[in-house]
């Protein structure tokens, strides 16, 4: 089902946790990140093309499972709610996500109601997907992997007069 669907969960493995791009550099170069997308892509989610509300930055990764390996391959805006769908681990399993999505006026059915919508599926297709979701997370979440940082590299380890040379 997945080779068809527009907007999919993705759960990153426990073991990578807080080491992706956002959580590794400084917040001045993540924002100019953010603005040479904006840049690029114009001020709509790369997934939906809503043009409302706020965006985030998402970071896209591939995973190869034989040599655990994560690789970034792309950097994208979203809508609050693809967003939060790629992280709905976070926003429908954890009591800090279930408050934020509380205080936004959201709840999982939004989520999924968003998920069915831009994917032209069913409920039943969302918890399908969700089902897979986790259940590769769980298995990943079992391994330790090394992260290739792709094209992105070219920001890490540098000294703050470096990053304005690699943008």
């Amino acid at each position: 089902m997945n080779a068809r669907l527009k907007l999919t969960i993705e759960l990153v493995p426990s073991s990578v946790w807080y080491s992706s791009l956002y959580q590794l550099l400084p917040r001045n170069v993540w924002h100019r990140i953010k603005q040479e997308i904006y840049s690029k892509e114009g001020r709509k989610c790369y997934i939906c093309g809503s043009r409302e509300g706020r965006f985030s930055a998402h970071e896209f990764w591939e995973y190869d499972d034989k040599d655990h390996i994560q690789r970034l391959v792309a950097v994208h805006h979203l809508c609050n709610l693809c967003h939060k769908i790629k992280h709905i681990g976070f926003w429908c399993h954890t009591s800090d996500g279930k408050a934020s999505l509380e205080r936004e006026g959201l709840n999982r059915e939004a989520l999924i109601k968003h998920f069915c919508i831009i994917n032209g599926c069913t409920k039943e297709n969302f918890l399908e997907h969700e089902k897979k979701a986790f259940d590769m997370w769980a298995e990943r979440s079992k391994h330790q992997w090394k992260q290739n940082f792709g094209e992105f590299a070219k920001y890490l380890n540098k000294t703050e007069r470096s990053y304005k040379n690699a943008m």
